[in-house]
C-alpha cells in the first residue's frame, strides 16, 4: 500500500513552548483528551499545531465526516479489531509450544484480513466527503485486491483446510495418555450429553469452550507434539506459512490505525462536553483582513473540572478592520484570566484542525503563540521580577511577526503605575506596529485608549451599585473607571453612601 497519513503532519509546527501551554492550561486539557491513551502515543500529534492552511482544512473535513455515527462506529470497530490482533501477537510471542505459536499467527493473519475487508465493506456505502477518508477508502479497496493480499488469503484458506483434516484419538491408560490416529470410534461426549439430557441438562455447545489462559500446560503440549508427529504434512505447511509471512501487518494500515485515533478520542472528548450543554464547533480560518471572532466561547480547562461544566459562562469577542488587540480590564476574580486562557486555547486547537470551544468562530492561523503571564517572584533571582518580565518580553518581541499571537496577563504589575504605563505603552506600540494579534489582561485602563487598534473589554459586575457580585461576563465596552478602587472601598465599607451614613449618625 502506498504511503498515506490521515493527519498529514506539518513538518513546520506553530511555535508554542511548554510555558505557553502551561499558562493557557492546554496541558490540562490534553491530559483529559488523552486519558487512557497508553497504546497509541497520540501526545506528539497534539503538541504540533500546524501552520499549513490546507492541512488544517484537510483535518476539519475528516472531523466533519466522523460526526456521522455509522462511519465513526466502523472505525471504532476497526480499531478494536486491531487492538485484539496486537494482544494476540504479544501473547503468542511468549508461547513455548511452536505449533501453538504458529497457529496463533495464522489466526491473527486471518483476522487482520477479515478486519480490513469488513471496514472496506462498511464504509463503501457511507457518505464520505473529506479528501482524507475518500482517499483511504480507495486505497483500502485497492489494497485488498492486490495480488499479494489475495495470495495471502488463499494461503490462509489452504493451511486452515489442511489443519481441519487433522483427527486423532486419546486413550487414557492409568496415569498415561496414548495419542493415536482417529479410528472412527464412537463419540462418547455426545453419548454422555444425551444421557444427562433426560435430567434436564442443556445440550452441549456446538463450538468447544475457549481456553482459560493463553499458554498450554505440559500435558497439552505433549499431546500437540504427538499429534504433529502423526500428521506432519499440515503442521509443516503451517510452519512454512509463518516463515513466508512473518510481518503481515502493513505499516500504512498500522499508521492509519494510530492516526485515526487523533480524531476519535477528541470527538469522544467533545461529546462529553456536548452532553453537558457545551458543544464544540469547527471554526473557519480568518484570511488576512477578515474579522476574527468567537461567539459562545468557553475555557476547556474549566469545563473539564467536576461539577463546573454546567455553570460555565460563555463569552464573545471580535476584531474588525484595524483592530488587533483585546485589552481586558475589570475587578479581580471577574473571569479575566479565564478569558485570556480561553482565547489562547481557541487558537491552539484551531491550529490543530480540531473543533474549538465555541458556538461559532473564525480564527487566524498563527505562526506562533506567545504568553506573558504574571508568575511568582523567585527569591533566588538576583535580577528581580521586573527585569525578568522585561527580558522575557524582549525575547518575545524579537520573534513576533504579523502572524503571531500574544496573550498577556497582568504583566508589569510589580512596578509603579507610572512605570507600568510607560513600559506597557511602549510594548503595546511595538505589538501594533508588527501587526500581531494580542490579548492583554491589565489593571491599567489607560492602555485601552491609546490606539484604534485596541479594543476595550471589561469584566462586568452585577451592577454599578454592587461591584462585589461577579457575572464572569467579559463585554466590549469602555473601561469602567476606578472599578477596582470602588470594589476595595465597598469591601471595607468606605463607599460614599456608607461613609455619609456614618457621618449623619
Amino acid at each position: 500500500m502506498q504511503d498515506f497519513s490521515i493527519v498529514r503532519p506539518d513538518p513546520v509546527a506553530v511555535a508554542v513552548d511548554r510555558t505557553a501551554r502551561t499558562d493557557l492550561n492546554i496541558d490540562q486539557v490534553l491530559a483529559s483528551v488523552l486519558r487512557g491513551d497508553a497504546e497509541y502515543d497520540l501526545g506528539p500529534l497534539y503538541l504540533r499545531p500546524v501552520r499549513d492552511l490546507d492541512t488544517v482544512s484537510y483535518r476539519r473535513e475528516v472531523f466533519a465526516d466522523l460526526d456521522d455515527l455509522e462511519l465513526r462506529a466502523a472505525f471504532h470497530e476497526f480499531a478494536a479489531g486491531m487492538r485484539a490482533i496486537r494482544r494476540a501477537l504479544a501473547q503468542s510471542a511468549h508461547l513455548e509450544q511452536p505449533h501453538q505459536r504458529r497457529r496463533r499467527q495464522l489466526d491473527a493473519t486471518e483476522n487482520y484480513l477479515l478486519i480490513l475487508t469488513r471496514l472496506s465493506e462498511e464504509i463503501s456505502g457511507l457518505p464520505i466527503h473529506s479528501r482524507g477518508l475518500r482517499e483511504w477508502r480507495e486505497l483500502l479497496d485497492g489494497h485488498l485486491r492486490e495480488p499479494r493480499i489475495t495470495a495471502l488469503a488463499d494461503a490462509i484458506r489452504q493451511v486452515r483446510a489442511e489443519l481441519d483434516t487433522v483427527r486423532y484419538s486419546l486413550r487414557i491408560v492409568g496415569r498415561t495418555i496414548e495419542v493415536g490416529f482417529d479410528e472412527g470410534v464412537a463419540d462418547y461426549s455426545a453419548a454422555i450429553a444425551n444421557l444427562f439430557a433426560r435430567f434436564g441438562c442443556a445440550a452441549p455447545s456446538a463450538s468447544p469452550p475457549g481456553a482459560q489462559w493463553a499458554d498450554m500446560n505440559q500435558t497439552e503440549e505433549q499431546i500437540l507434539w504427538e499429534v504433529a508427529q502423526l500428521h506432519p504434512g499440515p503442521f509443516a505447511r503451517l510452519e512454512q506459512f509463518c516463515l513466508d509471512h512473518p510481518d503481515f501487518l502493513d505499516p500504512v494500515v498500522v499508521r492509519f490505525d494510530r492516526e485515526i485515533q487523533f480524531y476519535l478520542v477528541y470527538l469522544a472528548f467533545g461529546r462529553n462536553l456536548a452532553a453537558q450543554g457545551h458543544p464544540l464547533c469547527l471554526p473557519e480560518t480568518a484570511a488576512p483582513g477578515e474579522d476574527v471572532y468567537a461567539y459562545g466561547a468557553f475555557d476547556l480547562a474549566l469545563a473539564i473540572r467536576p461539577r463546573r461544566a454546567n455553570h460555565l459562562v460563555c463569552n464573545d469577542f471580535q476584531l474588525s478592520g484595524p483592530e488587533r488587540v483585546l485589552m481586558v480590564t475589570g475587578p479581580n476574580q471577574g473571569g479575566k484570566t479565564t478569558f485570556a486562557r480561553m482565547f489562547g486555547q481557541l487558537l491552539y486547537f484551531a491550529a490543530l484542525g480540531c473543533p474549538v470551544p465555541a458556538r461559532e468562530a473564525r480564527l487566524p492561523l498563527p505562526d506562533a503563540i506567545f504568553t506573558h503571564f504574571e508568575h511568582a517572584e523567585d527569591p533566588g533571582d538576583p535580577d528581580g521580577r521586573l527585569l525578568g518580565e522585561l527580558t522575557r518580553m524582549r525575547d518575545t518581541l524579537d520573534r513576533v511577526t504579523a502572524d503571531s499571537v500574544i496573550v498577556m496577563n497582568e504583566s508589569f504589575s510589580s512596578t509603579s503605575t507610572s512605570d507600568a504605563l510607560r513600559i506597557g505603552g511602549d510594548i503595546l506600540g511595538r505589538i501594533i506596529d508588527r501587526g500581531a494579534i494580542a490579548l492583554w489582561v491589565t489593571f491599567f485602563e489607560k492602555l485601552s485608549r491609546t490606539s484604534p487598534a485596541v479594543v476595550s473589554m471589561v469584566a462586568v459586575t452585577e451592577s454599578s451599585q454592587d461591584t462585589t457580585r461577579r457575572t464572569f461576563r467579559i463585554e466590549r465596552r469602555p473601561p469602567g473607571g476606578q472599578l477596582h478602587a470602588l470594589e476595595l472601598a465597598g469591601r471595607h465599607g468606605l463607599t460614599y453612601d456608607r461613609v455619609t451614613a456614618r457621618i449623619r449618625r
